[in-house]
């Protein structure tokens, strides 16, 4: 005698029935025989079930709304999807089907366990997949051995709950948990964790502080966005050497950010750090060797101590940063690695900040040989008209307060730019109507890019006299040409 399971096909795609759905019985003495009951709607000529398991795949015909299950099912321990299938005509040999009308439900989870019907010793693989139906799990400890956490894991999955990351997880994959009710994730020990897509972390309102394993390689874009952690921390001899844009954007509780300890870059096209309404402190590593451009963060009102590792040696602009403290500053300034007798290099903060410090606190930094850069200070390169030539093209550049025209052999673009210090500055054409063909041998950034930031001005008397910007080939090679000031208009 079949053990009977009653299932509904609904007109919406979904099948209901009772669950757990379990498809064996002990020995096969009894079998399992599925009764369908099918909505009007969808009812056509033809009925089939697909079920999908990891070592097989089957296509069976369903007569009279009545299936029972084969060995060819019951012979495979655990997992299988089942999906009703109605169409108008008959399956292909091969198990496909072409007819013009279709209809598929959405797959359910159906178990084979070879116990007694009605025994409750049920295996592990079992009670967790009963668990994710049912939405009632609280910890979700993924198996030994799993190497990735698939995209949309446990996406929606809105009770609160807290996962156990196994050492053998090598990869999060876009909206593992997005939307989720995850309240903390931990990491094995010995984790061999190394990336995380873009979207990995995302979206996760509760999600509470978090500490990224040391293996840790590759960080996505937009990890964290809208997730609910206070404290992010990496472990130490973190393998994760680069951050680039969109690394941290739109995290809204997060407070404290320590950087991974061994990174070598913290730059981008666009902001790394940005709208983190009340991060606080941001922790950086003395292995950085490029360059802190200043629109690496952005939107962080509140950031109020920047900490520096001892002997810090690289060029870093924060000067979208105005509400570090005097005394963070300082900090900075004595964390900075003595250049004496060898080339300077410049740490700029903004004006604010600036007009916050003393004489001696400035002496901290300029006895060590580093220049302090000034964002949003008075720009002299307001009102400057330069002018270049070589043996095949003539260049004008004209800046007016905050925005300019570059013009070549009667080719105008308009451009933003930012006057960083007394030094530097950056052109920004991004909302301008650069088109390479138009410039030659000359372009005026990389082909792809909108930002020039490599500007150099040289002052005589007090007066800016020459800019130097990078320019570029058609094969992106860069070549620093100096522009001669030829009239001014105050």
């Amino acid at each position: 005698m079949a053990y009977e399971i009653n299932i509904h096909v609904n007109k919406n795609g979904k099948l209901e029935t009772e669950l757990p759905l379990e498809l064996s019985v002990y020995r096969e003495s009894k079998r399992v025989k599925l009764i369908f009951d099918v909505d009007e709607e969808i009812e056509s000529n033809y009925n089939y079930l697909k079920f999908t398991h990891a070592k097989a795949s089957y296509l069976y015909r369903v007569h009279n709304h009545v299936f029972e299950v084969p060995k060819a099912i019951t012979a495979y321990e655990g997992a299988w999807e089942m999906s009703f299938i109605s169409c108008d005509e008959v399956a292909n040999s091969d198990s496909t089907i072409t007819a013009d009308t279709i209809y598929a439900s959405e797959p359910i989870v159906g178990t084979v366990l070879k116990v007694n019907l009605g025994i409750l010793h049920t295996s592990e693989e079992f009670t967790m997949l009963s668990q994710l139906v049912e939405g009632t799990f609280d910890h979700f400890e993924i198996p030994q051995g799993v190497s990735f956490i698939t995209t949309n894991f446990l996406a929606q999955a809105t009770n609160e709950f807290e996962v156990v990351v196994p050492y053998t997880v090598t990869t999060i994959k876009a909206h593992a948990f997005y939307d989720s009710g995850c309240t903390k994730i931990t990491f094995e020990e010995g984790s061999q964790l190394a990336t995380l897509e873009n979207y990995a972390l995302y979206r996760i309102p509760n999600l509470g502080d978090i500490n990224f394993p040391s293996s840790l390689s590759s960080w996505g874009q937009y990890n964290l966005s809208a997730c609910g952690c206070e404290y992010v921390t990496f472990g130490a001899n973190s393998n994760l050497r680069q951050l680039s844009s969109y690394a941290f954007w739109n995290i809204p509780n997060l407070k404290k950010l320590y950087l991974p300890d061994r990174l070598t870059s913290f730059t981008g096209g666009t902001a790394v750090i940005k709208g983190c309404p009340l991060l606080n402190e941001v922790w950086f590593p003395n292995t950085i060797n490029v360059a802190i451009p200043l629109e690496a963060i952005q939107e962080c009102p509140v950031l109020s101590k920047i900490t520096l590792q001892s002997n810090f040696n690289v060029n870093a602009n924060f000067g979208n940063c105005t509400s570090l403290t005097r005394e963070s500053v300082i900090s900075m300034f004595r964390a900075l690695k003595d250049l004496s007798g060898s080339a300077s290099k410049v740490i700029s903060i903004h004006q604010v900040v600036y007009d916050r410090l003393e004489e001696e606190d400035i002496d901290i930094a300029t006895d060590k040989n580093w220049t302090i850069g000034i964002v949003g200070a008075n720009n002299p390169l307001a009102g400057k008209f330069f002018h270049y030539e070589n043996s095949s093209i003539s260049i004008d550049l004209e800046f007016a307060n905050g925005f300019g025209c570059i013009s070549c052999t009667g080719n105008a673009l308009n451009f933003t730019y930012e006057y960083l210090s007394d030094t530097t500055f950056k052109i920004d054409i991004s909302g301008g109507d650069y088109v390479q063909s138009a410039w030659g041998n000359f372009m005026p950034v990389l082909i792809g890019e909108v930002i020039n930031d490599t500007g150099v001005i040289t002052f005589s008397s007090g007066e800016v006299s020459s800019v130097k910007i990078k320019t570029y080939s058609n094969n992106n090679v860069g070549t620093n040409r100096t522009f001669s000031l030829v009239t001014e208009e105050e």
